[in-house]
């Protein structure tokens, strides 16, 4: 049966053949071979593009299924990102490939996906949909934390002016060292019930969910990451 699906990644795959990363609504992540894709009369041409909502069907027990059916969903308008939404979108893309093991099923994390790809499409503000997709990921990896108590005791946050954030624990009072970054406490409640329409607020949410993904992404720097940086410089000397 067809399911909802959009392209992560695609690589060549012998003269005439692709091999895609795609990210499925039942299956979690499943990379295919999509036999003949770059033949100019293929049916699947031009639809093998990241940020295309799909259907798609496959077959086979192998790690590496073969693709049998590929076609766009008609009630879904293409997902269309560009400049810095367009790296944005490969950051959500990278993050799926790196932490979501292989066809292990992730409905709430394919949701949130789409989600958030639908909100970059249509808002001008970028970071509040990825910081919302990175905390759903987070819950996914069993890796969430609490808002509003510290992790070594208990003791509402509340009752402190202000807090750290230690990846893989949670908010403390107490730092572990002078070069932690120190939080306002009623900037963590707020952004507890996701206030973000504070840019200092939005930036803070940012160093959080970086901290607490970089200990399931390891050292292993995001490419997507470094061509975000490298667009920039290069417009910045143009």
């Amino acid at each position: 049966m067809a399911q909802r699906a959009l392209v992560l990644h695609r690589w060549d795959y012998q003269e005439t053949s692709l091999i895609l990363d795609l990210f499925t609504e039942d299956k979690g992540r499943v990379r295919v071979v999509a036999k003949g894709a770059k033949r100019p009369k293929s049916p699947w041409r031009g639809l093998t593009q990241p940020f295309m909502p799909l259907l798609a069907e496959f077959q086979g027990r192998s790690d590496l299924k073969t693709l049998t059916l590929l076609e766009p969903q008609q009630t879904t308008q293409r997902l269309l990102l560009q400049g810095e939404k367009l790296y944005s979108g490969f950051y959500l893309n990278e993050l799926i490939q790196r932490l979501l093991p292989a066809e292990a099923e992730a409905p709430e994390v394919f949701e949130s996906y789409v989600s958030a790809l639908q909100n970059m499409t249509s808002s001008e503000r970028v970071e509040p949909a990825l910081r919302q997709f990175e905390w759903q990921l987070l819950q996914h990896l069993g890796a969430a934390f609490d808002w509003h108590f510290d992790a070594d005791n208990g003791t509402a946050l509340s009752e402190f002016e202000w807090c750290y954030f230690l990846p893989d624990h949670g908010f403390v009072t107490q730092a572990r060292d002078d070069q932690q970054r120190a939080y306002p406490v009623t900037d963590i409640e707020r952004l507890a019930a996701w206030d973000v329409d504070d840019e200092k607020r939005l930036s803070q949410l940012k160093y959080i969910m970086r901290d607490a993904l970089s200990v399931y992404l390891g050292d292993k720097p995001l490419r997507s990451r470094e061509l975000f940086r490298g667009n920039r410089r290069t417009k910045g000397a143009e």
